[in-house]
């Protein structure tokens, strides 16, 4: 993946440097890694790639239709999630991701707890997280979130 982006910045002229560079950076991320690394199903990274940039899009535009809106139709809160997807990479893809939803944004996480407070500008925060988060577990190959739910 650092290869790819080498080539993409700087073409095919510096390919030797860019595969040094990617094994160094690979190797070095690695090394200072602080939990075990989740494999990830390359297939299903394109999966989670078409499904990121449609919410990408989503998000852009659900927060200029808001912000140039007369009424403005916001209804600012926070909300706390419990994040049932491992620690490691799992869940900072899920805490890095969550600000790119429509109208939501990672607020602070509580460590100890695993629990994610989020900010969302409108209704319907709490379903595209757990929508984010069920994406992440099926693109790292860990059991999707159950969720309670409540009547």
């Amino acid at each position: 993946m650092l290869f790819s982006l080498w080539l993409v910045f700087d073409g095919l002229d510096g390919w030797p440097a860019g595969v040094l560079a990617a094994l160094i950076g690979g190797g070095l991320a690695a090394w200072l890694a602080d939990s075990e690394p989740f494999w990830w199903n390359p297939f299903r990274l394109i999966e989670f790639a078409g499904f990121f940039l449609v919410e990408s899009f989503r998000g852009g535009i659900d927060v200029a239709w808001r912000s140039l809106h007369p009424r403005l139709p916001v209804s600012p809160r926070f909300f706390e999630h419990d994040i049932q997807i491992p620690e490691g990479q799992p869940s900072t893809l899920l805490i890095s991701v969550i600000s790119l939803l429509p109208g939501t944004l990672s607020a602070e996480l509580q460590r100890d707890e695993h629990v994610l407070i989020v900010h969302t500008l409108a209704d319907g925060g709490e379903e595209s997280v757990q929508r984010l988060e069920r994406r992440i577990a099926r693109l790292f190959s860990v059991p999707e979130p159950k969720r309670e739910t409540t009547s």
